[in-house]
């Protein structure tokens, strides 16, 4: 910035000085012009006079050429003379002046030609001798030299600025280059401090980028050994669930298996024992579904399918189909609007449709005219989502004019064995949400529930249709 001011200012008095000394060139110049014509017209009026005696005393033309051709000379100069000034004012009068002298004193010459001319050469002598031409010659050489020595003193002044001017211009011109030579200096050293300074804190960043990366390293290090860790966890927490499961399940094989035979002989049994025994049964039979269910829900993340094209529409028709018994039981009127193919696991898109399906019909049924309506429509990606990789999204509403619940419930239902209502009323295991979330979580997409009491509930499903990144949460 301070290099282009100091180069304006330098142009501005380059540009300022260049005017001056143009202008004193000019001046220069119409002096000497001014003289040179002057001299030019002083010249040849002493040749018009001495052609004019020569012709008058000799009477030979010869002396008329030499006259024609300096008066002819006088008009043009006396022409030209009228684009000639002075930039002094008394200076251009004095010159005024002596051109209306030599006007007249051609204009006298030209007379007496013209007598002569005619052969009156006495009467012509007699003019000459007897006129006043010797005088107006002495004013004529006067005010030559008066301008002469005028113009000369002019001149001098004008060469006298223009050597201060050139002085003048040579001392910017030194200043100019001295100062822009220290700015160069000084930019110099002051690119060269930047570069070092760009030195240090380059080596200063590949100093941190070695923390950075070492500390990463290390991170990295941990977060594979806590991943070899908490897989192997996972394997130990699928192993015992499958064990706990298997183990579980063959006493309530053996408690149902017993049930069975004592019904076979319930009438030999009190009314009380017979209540004890459905009542055994019944916990039983609950029991087993519980530990498949949360058999069920442990595998989710680990015993998923790798995702591929499903077409939603069949697997919803399959659904459907399974349920077909319920549906024709509650009478449940179902409108199902077209849905699209996505990335997903197919078993488990099944089991988050048939969940949500049921789930809807279930608390629909006590309506006298129980309705179920899926719909879909395109949305953007939820901002609590940071994942890339995800495109086109789809929001799955499933809505009942069921029983509803109070909206503060809205995430407690989605937590395993949450429930609002009792078994009796409604029959389940409280598990199936918590499923449907862990299933829309490994899709990477979230699930949501708005309700009223007693005027339905919406359970909406975001889903993208592109799911790439399908690794992230398997």
């Amino acid at each position: 910035m301070l290099l282009l001011a100091l180069v304006a200012i330098n142009t501005y008095i380059s540009q300022a000085t260049i005017s001056k000394l143009t202008a004193l060139h000019s001046e220069i110049a119409l002096a000497t012009n001014t003289v040179t014509a002057l001299e030019e017209m002083h010249g040849n009026v002493l040749k018009a006079e001495s052609g004019q005696r020569g012709y008058l005393l000799n009477q030979n033309e010869a002396y008329l050429k030499h006259y024609n051709d300096a008066v002819t000379n006088l008009q043009a100069s006396l022409s030209h003379s009228q684009t000639q000034h002075s930039i002094v004012p008394a200076q251009a009068r004095l010159i005024s002046s002596l051109k209306t002298l030599i006007q007249t004193k051609v204009d006298e010459l030209s007379a007496t030609v013209r007598i002569a001319q005619k052969g009156d050469f006495a009467r012509a002598v007699a003019i000459v001798n007897a006129g006043d031409g010797r005088e107006n010659y002495a004013e004529i050489h006067r005010l030559f030299e008066e301008i002469k020595s005028n113009t000369n003193a002019i001149a001098a002044a004008q060469v006298t600025k223009l050597a201060l001017i050139t002085k003048e211009s040579a001392r910017n011109l030194s200043v100019f280059f001295a100062t822009s030579l220290l700015l160069l200096i000084g930019l110099f050293f002051l690119a060269k401090l930047n570069i070092k300074n760009q030195r240090t804190r380059e080596l200063e960043m590949e100093a941190q980028n070695d923390r950075l990366q070492l500390a990463v390293d290390e991170r990295t290090k941990e977060l594979s050994l806590f991943s070899d860790e908490l897989s192997r966890s996972n394997r130990e927490l699928e192993d015992f669930a499958f064990v706990a499961s298997h183990d579980l399940q063959e006493p309530l094989r053996k408690i149902m298996a017993f049930g069975d035979r004592l019904e076979t002989q319930a009438q030999n049994l009190s009314d009380k024992q017979r209540d004890y025994l459905y009542r055994m049964r019944g916990a039983a039979s609950r029991m087993s579904r519980l530990i498949s269910d949360l058999l069920e829900f442990s595998r989710i993340s680990t015993r998923g399918k790798s995702f591929q094209t499903v077409a939603l529409n069949e697997v919803l028709q399959d659904c459907v189909d399974d349920l077909n018994v319920l549906i024709e039981e509650t009478d449940v009127v179902i409108d199902i609007a077209p849905l699209p193919s996505i990335s997903a696991d197919p078993t488990q898109m099944h089991q988050l449709l048939f969940n949500l399906l049921a789930n809807a019909i279930k608390f629909s049924q006590t309506r006298s005219s129980p309705m179920v309506s899926i719909s879909i429509k395109p949305v953007a990606q939820p901002a609590s989502i940071e994942v890339e990789g995800l495109s086109n999204w789809v929001c799955i509403a499933v809505s009942d004019n069921g029983i509803g619940f109070d909206q503060e419930y809205a995430q407690k239902i989605f937590a395993p064995f949450q429930r609002l209502h009792s078994r009796q009323a409604f029959k389940g295991s409280g598990i199936g949400l918590a499923i449907c979330r862990r299933i829309v979580e490994r899709h990477n997409g979230e699930i949501a529930a708005i309700s009223e009491i007693d005027k339905g509930a919406v359970f909406t499903v975001t889903l993208p249709i592109n799911n790439y990144l399908i690794s992230i949460k398997q």
